[in-house]
């Protein structure tokens, strides 16, 4: 495989901890433990309103459990994982969609015009006389849950498992519960996963509220000696998107009136503040005014300790809503060992000098065993600028997502050469197992039925609810080109199951992973496109994929597929 940067994608989530295990949440470090049993019972989450005070600002946002992140959830390969969720949110307010013309405005400036002023080239001022009901963010306070990269049956639709193509969400309203009971796979990979809501049309609003947490499934990995003897460092980085309340003064919140235009306190992709988090910890706050322009200033990382030579294993979710994060720990020798809860046959050293970096997209986990350097002094794990890329792509500034401080005695500490072979990944899709090949295509298009102005589109379609794009068989092996003919890129996730990227092509050239990397998120980069190849296991029912860009999942980035 070719020397990782800034350029060449790697995306990925982490094994999970059987011992030595310390976890960073909310900034607490939990102390060594093996990693606890899930209650009798199952887990309890409660989606529910709570403040949060960051830089003296209140932020009153959509939480689990009232914390950000939420409470880390475990489950071992083959295990049930039980999860009630309560919603106590208060009952969505009346939002009829307009059955009369509406304007839009002339000029939007929403996170498409951020990352793209080609859609500042929107139509001008038009009046619409269809409203789309489903692609416009609406029912900010309805519910339901996704356990994202989990390989557990279908559980979008209502009942979990359908078949049925006209079956909706699962959705969750004020003051209901829902239980989950999910069988894990008895050779589910061991990793970190992540789980958040998932309702079309609030997705975006009660993420980037803080709604999400911490999925950890144990395994063979952990038992691997030179692992377990790595202390285990979880770090969870999310964006808090908030307005100054026009309700409660002195408190900054995230509340639009469905179906109205943004210049008419209706949704938009876009709030005047993003509270950049790690840990639960303000690391970065933008601040957005017209256009493309805005403020950024930095906050500490939270810090941890290390000793001369000492491995640590940091496994890190990308849990924002739209910021791909390039990864680079200086000083420190850095190794993958899984991506998306996938691990590696061998841990790979990654360059990380210059602007040699690990690129992890939204919704991406990527787990990295790190040996601190023989020279005492403190080494920040960053995540890199983001060109503007000629203008073609918003610039995010460079944000400090964890310091450690390196001193003390000097210790030994090995890197293991093998890892254990993920059986439900292996072995790889051989060429006569493909029976299709398909292609999907990340596109926008102006639209007076999207009130921000524009629709978000996967093959030239808006999402639908009961519409089937593509009908799968159990057993079998697909190959897909998923591009993209904008000037932006667009994370690509699939449910239910993992996929091989094999290769990945931008205007600079192509890519090409051998072995093929394994994982359940991917960057495809703007005017770009990547291959992938899937074997849809053991599951059926209604399921999909999308952008996971919020904001575009939102808009009609996604479609559905009928594995059976």
């Amino acid at each position: 495989m070719r020397r990782i940067t800034r350029r060449n994608l790697l995306i990925g989530s982490a094994a999970a901890a059987a011992a030595g295990y310390v976890a960073l949440e909310g900034c607490q470090n939990a102390g060594h433990s093996i990693p606890p049993a899930p209650p009798p019972g199952g887990y309890a989450l409660e989606a529910k309103y709570a403040d949060t005070v960051y830089n003296g600002m209140t932020l009153r946002t959509r939480t689990y459990n009232g914390a950000i992140p939420g409470p880390t959830l475990y489950a071992s390969p083959g295990q049930h994982l039980r999860i009630t969720l309560k919603n106590s949110l208060p009952p969505n307010p009346p939002a009829p969609v307009p059955k009369t013309a509406m304007v839009h405005p002339v000029d939007v400036h929403d996170m498409l015009a951020m990352e793209d002023p080609l859609h500042n080239n929107r139509a001008p001022a038009v009046q619409s006389t269809s409203i789309d009901p489903m692609n416009n963010p609406h029912e900010f306070n309805t519910t339901n849950l996704h356990v994202h990269g989990l390989q557990v049956v279908p559980h979008l639709f209502d009942p979990i498992g359908t078949s049925d193509p006209n079956t909706m969400m699962i959705a969750i309203e004020s003051g209901e519960s829902f239980t989950y009971d999910f069988q894990v796979p008895e050779d589910q990979p061991p990793g970190l996963y992540w789980y958040h809501p998932h309702h079309h049309g609030s997705t975006d609003v009660q993420v980037s509220g803080g709604m999400a947490g911490l999925l950890v499934v144990p395994g063979a990995i952990d038992a691997v000696p030179e692992i377990a003897q790595a202390r285990d460092v979880h770090i969870a980085v999310q964006t808090l998107q908030v307005n100054q309340s026009t309700q409660s003064p002195n408190v900054y919140d995230l509340e639009y009136v469905a179906y109205q235009t943004p210049q008419n306190g209706g949704y938009n992709p876009r709030s005047t503040y993003m509270f950049v988090i790690s840990n639960g910890q303000l690391v970065n706050l933008m601040t957005f005014g017209s256009g493309t322009s805005f403020t950024s200033v930095p906050y500490p990382a939270p810090q941890m300790t290390a000793n001369p030579g000492e491995v640590l294993r940091l496994r890190i979710l990308n849990g924002t809503n739209a910021l791909l994060l390039p990864l680079q720990l200086q000083g420190f020798e850095v190794y993958v060992i899984a991506h998306d809860g996938v691990n590696l046959l061998a841990p790979q050293q990654v360059d990380q000098s210059g602007t040699g970096a690990i690129e992890l997209p939204t919704g991406g986990r990527v787990e990295l065993l790190v040996r601190a350097p023989s020279t005492p002094g403190t080494y920040t794990l960053r995540a890199l600028t983001i060109p503007s890329m000629g203008g073609k792509q918003h610039a995010w500034p460079e944000m400090d997502i964890m310091q450690f401080t390196v001193s003390g005695s000097p210790v030994s500490m090995k890197i293991p050469t093998t890892l254990p072979k993920p059986t439900r990944e292996y072995p790889l899709i051989a060429d006569s197992e493909i029976v299709a090949r398909r292609n999907v295509v990340f596109n926008s298009t102006p639209s007076t039925s999207i009130l921000p102005g524009f629709a978000l589109t996967i093959n030239g379609s808006v999402y639908d609810e009961t519409s089937i794009m593509f009908p799968l068989t159990v057993g079998t092996a697909e190959e897909w080109t998923i591009s993209t003919p904008m000037p932006e890129g667009h994370p690509f996730h699939l449910h239910t199951n993992s996929f091989e990227l094999h290769s990945v092509t931008d205007p600079s050239g192509t890519t090409t992973y051998s072995p093929p990397v394994i994982c359940d998120t991917i960057w495809v980069p703007a005017n770009g496109k990547a291959v992938i190849r899937v074997r849809f296991k053991q599951w059926r029912g209604k399921d999909v994929f999308h952008c996971h860009k919020l904001s575009h999942e939102d808009q009609g980035m996604m479609a559905n597929t009928l594995l059976q």
